[in-house]
């Protein structure tokens, strides 16, 4: 795991969450295009987007406002 941390292929998005690089692009992408849509983004939407529970949902929220996809605004985060 070591290795594939460090090689880029899996992301570590919190102390205790790995996702794999290309499950994280899919997800900038879909993101970005929701956008063309809607300019904002609630928790519930991206679960529904998604389909995972909240556990995942908030802290790969987190990680596309670290990654400038997003911006939390209160409750919803702005598709930036």
């Amino acid at each position: 795991m070591t290795f594939l941390l460090r090689e880029k292929v899996l992301m570590k998005i919190s102390d205790d969450l790995v996702f794999h690089q290309s499950a994280l692009t899919d997800l900038r992408q879909r993101i970005k295009a929701l956008k063309t849509t809607t300019p904002k983004i609630d928790v519930a939407r991206f679960k529904d987007l998604t389909g995972v529970s909240r556990k995942y949902a908030i802290p790969l929220l987190e990680y596309l406002d670290r990654e400038r996809v997003t911006r939390r605004v209160g409750d919803e985060r702005v598709i930036l």
